[in-house]
């Protein structure tokens, strides 16, 4: 296994990436199979391993093309976990399938339009959507599911999706956003429309319509609320301002003007 030197993602234009895409030109043959060895530079970021031995990042590995389509099998690191990625055409979408045969758990991502990520020089083009859009739907899942086989997931990360699920719906809407940042897959799910429906129901200042997306009406209710506080704290310092000014002035006035005293008029 080789050790990238670089630091750089794919989407980021690594360089053993780019030596891998002109080792494979000549094997390369339509823009699904340079779609496909995209695909497994993303796995070989996510820290997945080619079964072969001593085979570099820019390498291809042997027998890539097979009669059900384009297969690379990995191993999670230096772990026993095995997973698998197999890429064919479908009519005119490319399906993309990851397998982890331990956990008999697959993954699917359908992309629609092969040639947004080709162009007409037979070049990749839009890496970073392609890699959010296979990292988001298969790649970092069969990573998350590859450490939970392994044994590598540590504190919340370990448990499954529908117990982090439910301790969402325990959360304000800070505590959410905070947790849903610490890390993609939490992210995920911290993004459920489910979630967000229910702080907008505990808000009785929020009407949610059926059709109208939960998360972007609490933030816009969120946001109106903080400019409403703002005004609020601006017109509370100004009235404190004013009521200092009030007092100085006062202070100032009985220096110069001493109150009149019945009692001896002579001073």
């Amino acid at each position: 296994m080789a050790v990238d030197t670089g630091g750089k993602l794919v989407e980021e234009g690594a360089e053993w990436f780019t030596t891998l895409i002109e080792n494979a030109k000549k094997e390369i043959s339509s823009p699904t199979e340079l779609i496909a060895l995209a695909i497994h530079g993303l796995m070989l970021d996510l820290d997945f391993i080619v079964r072969e031995q001593n085979l570099e990042k820019s390498e291809i590995p042997s027998s890539w093309k097979t009669s059900a389509g384009i297969v690379f099998k990995y191993n999670y690191k230096n772990t026993e976990v095995q997973a698998q990625i197999t890429i064919f055409n479908l009519g005119k979408f490319i399906q993309i399938h990851g397998f982890i045969p331990s956990a008999s758990e697959s993954f699917t991502v359908c992309l629609k339009q092969g040639d947004e990520f080709v162009n007409d020089n037979f070049e990749l083009v839009n890496v970073k959507r392609l890699a959010t859009i296979f990292k988001s739907q298969v790649g970092e899942k069969m990573q998350h599911k590859s450490r939970l086989v392994a044994g590598l997931e540590r504190g919340l990360l370990q448990l499954p999706d529908d117990v982090i699920h439910l301790l969402f719906t325990f959360m304000d809407y800070k505590s959410v956003i905070r947790l849903s940042l610490t890390s993609s897959r939490l992210y995920e799910l911290g993004m459920d429309k489910s979630i967000w429906r229910r702080l907008c129901k505990l808000n009785k200042d929020i009407q949610l319509e059926p059709n109208q997306d939960p998360y972007t009406v609490f933030s816009d209710h969120i946001r109106r609320q903080k400019l409403v506080d703002e005004k609020i704290k601006k017109m509370r310092a100004m009235n404190f301002a004013i009521e200092q000014r009030r007092r100085e002035m006062l202070d100032r006035n009985r220096r110069i003007f001493p109150p009149h005293n019945p009692f001896f008029p002579d001073f």
